[in-house]
């Protein structure tokens, strides 16, 4: 039987331990908001000296769309091909589906290569369910 005392004392110690890690986790969110702020910082420092670096050369920049936040709503892989499509004039090569859902950590994968065999079968599925038009190998 536990008497009331002791319940009291282990309720007590529960809170005390909760409010200890409630303490560190919001410790560590503080320290993770301040990393963002100067990643966030040393981005747009890096997107002007590029943009500079190439304006002097005489270079224009490819400007690609900020895939993940393009595609970070999309339920589906499928949903997310038809998106990445819509943004490249309403063509797609597994390559570059490939590159972009890969590389940003859509398609968790440990071989590039297996992630591209995942992409291709996606591709070939939608163009059997009239989704896409098959224009050439890898299109």
């Amino acid at each position: 039987m536990v008497t009331s005392d002791s319940y009291a004392e282990q309720t007590r110690r529960l809170l005390a331990d909760t409010k200890s890690e409630l303490s560190t986790i919001e410790t560590q969110i503080d320290e993770l908001v301040a990393r963002r702020k100067i990643l966030s910082a040393e981005a747009e420092a890096y997107e002007v000296a590029l943009q500079g670096y190439l304006r002097r050369l005489g270079k224009e920049e490819i400007k690609e769309p900020d895939w993940v936040k393009l595609l970070v709503g999309q339920q589906t892989h499928k949903d997310k091909l038809k998106a990445i499509t819509r943004n490249k004039g309403g063509r797609i090569k597994v390559r570059e589906a490939t590159d972009i859902l890969y590389t940003k950590g859509f398609i968790h994968a440990k071989k590039r290569s297996t992630a591209y065999a995942m992409v291709q079968a996606y591709l070939a599925d939608m163009a059997e369910d009239g989704e896409f038009q098959k224009i050439a190998p890898g299109e």
